[in-house]
């Protein structure tokens, strides 16, 4: 008498990217590979739930993010439950740029400095913009009034964030 024995190798999971750290509303392909099997196919789990996750593995980062936190992704077989594979999502909250002062008046050749403070980012450079470019501001802030100002006007101070170039604040300064 004999018998047949099949060997197979185990199934395997597989997750790419293993790491990823997104802001509000953004998203992340995530490609779960499963091996030693026909069905490829996995379940899809978050823990904490926090964001969404399509089908196809897409992640969506939620609309709002008050703090930093972390998100575990999990493929899981659906040929071997047992089998699964993991990738964290660091949620980061949006980088906000506030300035001071917000307003202030000069005469020819006074100055006032102002100060940038960028949150959410290790990188809290700012660069400086004049509008229209009356006067002169240096890289620390400070603002310099033209000698001359043959009229009263107004120029927009502009601090925008490097590690983010679409956030920034802005100050007026009446000449």
């Amino acid at each position: 008498a004999s018998a047949s024995v099949s060997l197979a190798p185990p199934v395997s999971v597989a997750l790419t990217p293993g790491t990823v750290t997104l802001t509000p509303s953004q998203t992340q392909m995530f490609t779960a590979t499963v091996s030693s099997t026909s069905n490829t196919a996995v379940t899809w789990l978050l823990s904490p739930a926090v964001g969404s996750i399509s089908a196809g593995g897409l992640y969506t980062a939620p609309a709002s993010i008050p703090s930093a936190q972390t998100v575990t992704v999990t493929a899981t077989s659906v040929a071997d439950s047992t089998k699964k594979a993991s990738a964290s999502v660091s949620l980061a909250p949006p980088v906000t740029v506030a300035m001071t002062p917000t307003s202030v008046t000069l005469t020819p050749s006074q100055t006032q400095t102002f100060t940038a403070n960028v949150v959410n980012t290790s990188n809290t450079a700012v660069t400086w913009l004049l509008s229209p470019a009356v006067g002169s501001i240096s890289a620390a802030g400070l603002y310099t009034a033209p000698a001359s100002i043959s009229s009263a006007q107004t120029v927009t101070v502009t601090a925008t964030s490097v590690a983010d170039s679409t956030k920034s604040a802005s100050a007026s300064v009446s000449l």
